[in-house]
């Protein structure tokens, strides 16, 4: 009993100390006279703001918030009302000023609307046509690469049905803009770097017409921040909806690949060229797998099957080139044989090699280290001296 009675006792001091003095509420009263004088005129009215958000920040106020509130949303509304104005009489506006204006507008009245819902009807209808003006001016922002400004401002349009303040408006049911929005949130977090950011739309994004796109946007980012769960999701769920998508289909085969899920990998491919089979990707996918697993005669199958398709795959050439010389080295070092009779062997596959590694060189001529020692060797055991007296400088 006696401990409440303190605890009671503590709480009243406290409200004591925290209550305004007359001189500060003679302040305050002053203060507020002149903010409404600025919002008739419409003049001075940063200045209005600024005196109004001084006084919500200082606890000593707390119960003045709601009025306070109120006052913040008509100071705001009246900005955004001459900044608007300017603009349709083509006066020299400040944009940028009018856009952020604009955004702290809507989070203004959403405050409120958490302290005071008696007016939401009439708060939610004067916002409404508003809210397209926040979108477009997210769109302005992302061309000036003001990608922080533009998250915020898509943030704010996405978040609105979720705001009590409009639950009576039905937005979800009309809304056909939310989806494209959601993507273009995307790009800003993109362009920040913010997986947090990105990942807050991401359902709605992919559900754009930038579909694709916003799959490719997520599992890059998921995988360089290392987010195993969603770069998986993305990458598999991506490209189960856009399986032409030459980004997803090898991003999610080298996602296999690096957790050496070959079986699964392999099937992801068969899977695939069963519907597709002279898919270029498709084709080289299998490939590189059966490469992995060593499966070297039916790497050199697929490989060639790949090149057939397309005659622009570094990986197929360096692949099977590489596999005839690992086979023309183990000729030369078979024990128990002739030198001759071992050199014919592996003459044999350094032959083989020869068109597949030096259309590697033709399409990789900087890689000279991967190219190199195997073009060495085989000019210099086929006895083809200009091309050996060529790769020798």
């Amino acid at each position: 009993m006696r401990n409440g009675f303190i605890f009671i006792l503590f709480l009243i001091t406290l409200m004591a100390l925290a209550a305004p003095t007359r001189k500060q509420l003679t302040l305050l009263k002053n203060d507020i006279v002149s903010v409404r004088k600025s919002i008739k005129t419409g003049k001075n009215l940063d200045k209005s703001e600024e005196t109004v958000r001084r006084y919500l920040a200082d606890t000593v106020y707390m119960q003045e918030q709601v009025r306070l509130q109120h006052l913040l949303c008509d100071v705001l509304k009246k900005a955004y009302e001459v900044g608007n104005e300017k603009m349709y009489l083509r006066q020299p506006t400040d944009t940028l000023c009018l856009l952020n204006t604009g955004k702290r507008m809507f989070l203004a009245y959403e405050k409120l609307d958490s302290l005071d819902s008696s007016v939401r009807k009439r708060n939610a209808t004067y916002l409404m046509p508003y809210r397209t003006n926040i979108f477009m001016g997210g769109i302005y922002l992302l061309h000036h690469k003001a990608w922080q400004e533009a998250w915020q401002s898509f943030d704010i349009y996405l978040d609105c049905p979720r705001q009590p303040l409009f639950s009576g408006q039905n937005i979800d049911a009309y809304d056909h803009t939310a989806r494209r929005v959601a993507f273009l949130s995307l790009v800003a977090a993109y362009r920040l770097d913010s997986l947090p950011l990105a990942l807050k739309y991401a359902d709605r994004a992919v559900l754009s017409r930038q579909s694709e796109k916003a799959y490719e946007i997520l599992s890059e980012m998921s995988l360089i921040h290392r987010d195993t769960l969603n770069s998986y999701k993305y990458l598999s769920e991506g490209f189960k909806a856009h399986r032409k998508s030459h980004y997803l289909f090898t991003n999610l085969l080298e996602y296999l690949r690096g957790r050496e899920r070959y079986a699964e990998a392999l099937d992801l491919c068969n899977a695939e060229l069963a519907t597709d089979s002279l898919n270029a990707d498709f084709l080289l996918g299998k490939h590189i797998i059966l490469y992995d697993l060593q499966r070297y005669d039916e790497a050199i199958t697929w490989g060639d099957k790949a090149i057939a398709v397309s005659d622009s795959l570094p990986t197929a050439y360096y692949n099977i080139g590489t596999i005839y010389y690992q086979r023309a080295q183990s000729a030369l070092k078979k024990q128990g044989k002739p030198y001759r009779q071992r050199l014919r062997e592996a003459q044999k596959f350094f032959r083989r090699l020869l068109p597949y590694m030096e259309r590697y060189r033709h399409l990789a001529p900087s890689d000279a280290p991967r190219w190199k020692p195997a073009l060495y060797d085989a000019y210099l055991n086929l006895n083809m001296g200009k091309e050996f007296r060529e790769i020798s400088k």
